[in-house]
């Protein structure tokens, strides 16, 4: 506070491109507020290969625990977990969630093994993710898992660049499926676990379609 007067802090409003939109301006008893609009060109380096990949990391890091946190949630053991409170009218649903992620896993194991490097990692990173899911709902049904092997979804080939995409629809079309499941679920262990399933799905969906070629707001489904 100077005279009556104080000064509104500049608001970095970057997008995700190649320019920055600065706003401040003063505000006084006495005086209107002054808006002043600086546009700055900010040259991006070129992303390579390997760094797509580390954004892959980045943008997926802790995948796999986000989906055990609801349950692990003020319960002290693993055995509290199991012996949570459930609706057996949520077993069906649960275990169509179940065969969903097998076949996930699948798709994802399938893609990975003809892809090397770098591929190999990001894919194998999405697939352990998957793996976590099947566990997590088979920890919760417990001896009410449906216990099935499931075939892959899909057989992707090609570069990442091609593979990206079809492994983005698929985690769409799976997060969409767990959120109609969600919405018809009664126990609310249960719910926490799909719900926090479909978070990190959206994650993956946004990511793989950003590394497939599309552009931010695109990938996030703007």
């Amino acid at each position: 506070m100077d005279g009556g007067r104080f000064q509104v802090p500049f608001l970095d409003t970057r997008p995700l491109s190649t320019g920055l939109l600065v706003l401040g301006g003063d505000i006084s008893p006495k005086r209107q507020r002054m808006t002043r609009v600086v546009n700055h060109q900010v040259d991006l380096p070129e992303v390579t290969a390997t760094s797509r990949r580390r954004l892959l990391t980045s943008l997926l890091a802790g995948g796999a625990a986000v989906v055990a946190a609801p349950l692990l949630a003020g319960r002290a053991s693993a055995e509290e977990i199991v012996n949570a409170p459930r609706d057996p009218k949520d077993f069906p649903t649960l275990n169509e969630a179940l065969k969903r992620e097998r076949q996930m896993a699948a798709t994802y194991k399938a893609a990975a093994a003809k892809a090397t490097g770098d591929e190999k990692f990001a894919l194998t990173l999405l697939l352990d993710h998957h793996d976590a899911y099947v566990d997590s709902i088979k920890a919760y049904l417990g001896t009410n898992a449906v216990d099935t092997t499931e075939a892959p979804l899909a057989s992707p080939s090609g570069s990442f660049a091609s593979i990206a995409p079809q492994m983005a629809a698929l985690e769409n079309e799976t997060l969409a499926a767990h959120t109609t499941r969600l919405g018809t679920l009664v126990g609310i262990d249960a719910a926490k676990l799909i719900a926090s399933i479909i978070t990190v799905e959206a994650r993956h969906a946004a990511a793989l379609s950003l590394l497939g070629g599309a552009s931010p707001l695109a990938a996030a489904g703007a």
